[in-house]
């Protein structure tokens, strides 16, 4: 009883071709030497070198039988072939060109796994980096690698991670927390509060599009730096403990300011801008991306003071840009040392 051969689909079952490739699950290639040996210098090698006694046949066309099955070397010589290229090219086709180029030494594959590559990032940053990465592609492994800032730290996870090394994804583990510690920094840092400086009038009060007219109002909820500390009590002139009265320029809107150049994390501010910083460190150190702090709902989520002036809410979102801003320089700062290392 005689078992039914697999045959390729076109081109590859053409009955003028020279050379018959078989793959490990028994499917024949016909293709034409000429076209390998053009592509690949070990095809070439190969083909050179002529078959022992041993395994000379009648058949007028040679068979070299190969470790990859069908599927890789369907889509690896439709790559080859002056054929129009498969349309759905996904990343597991593109680490089977991949792997295929860097075998036989088909340099042609690089646009299509450059391109091919490019075009997942955005879907699997972290499959991108790992093919990237173990094959040599360093300018879009370097893309992917930040995009991976985009996730946070536990979801640095993908298929394709079994590509590359145990040391390759290590790597990017690194890199993602050197990021996550840069981007948290910012935080709990008062120097890029000097950005704000030319928007400041001599008693602290914004000036541009953080100015409101002094009402005189003073909030209970202004306090001394992020990190939540209350103002001492006070005696008043009946021996009663009192809350101690802030500045005039610290009562009102977002007046930071500092009291000396010794005192430079002494700034005071609404409760609400202190708990979205402290809240942001704590996100940005395993997902260092602005996007990750910058939504509404979450600059906002502590902004429940009935007695914060109403421009309070505006000033809070467009100081959470100027923030996003130094987020994105400090980890631009990291990316620009630790990406260049990166295989």
């Amino acid at each position: 009883m005689s078992t039914e051969v697999t045959l390729a689909q076109a081109p590859f079952d053409d009955a003028r071709a020279d050379l018959i490739l078989r793959s490990s699950d028994g499917v024949p290639f016909r293709v034409f030497k000429i076209i390998l040996s053009l592509a690949s210098p070990i095809f070439a090698d190969m083909f050179s070198i002529p078959s022992p006694a041993s395994q000379q046949s009648d058949d007028p066309i040679p068979v070299v039988d190969l470790s990859e099955n069908s599927k890789v070397l369907d889509v690896a010589l439709r790559h080859l072939y002056p054929v129009r290229s498969p349309d759905a090219i996904t990343l597991r086709d593109t680490s089977i060109l991949a792997e295929f180029a860097h075998k036989y030494q088909v340099d042609a594959f690089e646009k299509f796994v450059t391109r091919y590559l490019a075009e997942n990032v955005e879907q699997d940053p972290v499959g991108v980096y790992a093919i990237a990465a173990t094959y040599g592609y360093k300018g879009v492994g370097a893309k992917a690698a930040r995009s991976c800032q985009r996730l946070p730290f536990s979801r640095l996870q993908s298929p394709y991670v079994q590509c590359a090394t145990a040391e390759l994804h290590a790597d990017l583990l690194r890199y993602h927390a050197a990021c996550g510690e840069a981007a948290s920094a910012i935080t709990s840092e008062r120097e890029w509060f000097s950005s704000l400086g030319p928007n400041l009038n001599m008693d602290g009060n914004f000036k541009t599009s953080f100015s409101h007219k002094r009402s005189g109002h003073q909030c209970p909820c202004i306090m001394q730096d992020f990190i939540g500390v209350i103002p001492k009590q006070t005696p008043t002139s009946n021996g009663a403990g009192s809350q101690a009265t802030m500045p005039q320029a610290f009562t009102v809107g977002f007046a930071i300011e500092e009291h000396d150049s010794q005192s430079r994390t002494k700034r005071y501010g609404p409760q609400c801008l202190w708990n979205y910083l402290y809240r942001s460190a704590l996100v940005l150190a395993h997902h260092p991306a602005v996007e990750a702090v910058n939504k509404e709902d979450f600059i906002l989520k502590a902004y429940d003071c009935t007695s914060c002036p109403s421009e309070t809410r505006r000033q809070m979102l467009e100081l959470s840009v100027i923030f996003g801003g130094e987020i994105k320089k400090a980890v631009e700062r990291v990316s620009n040392i630790i990406v260049s290392t990166l295989p």
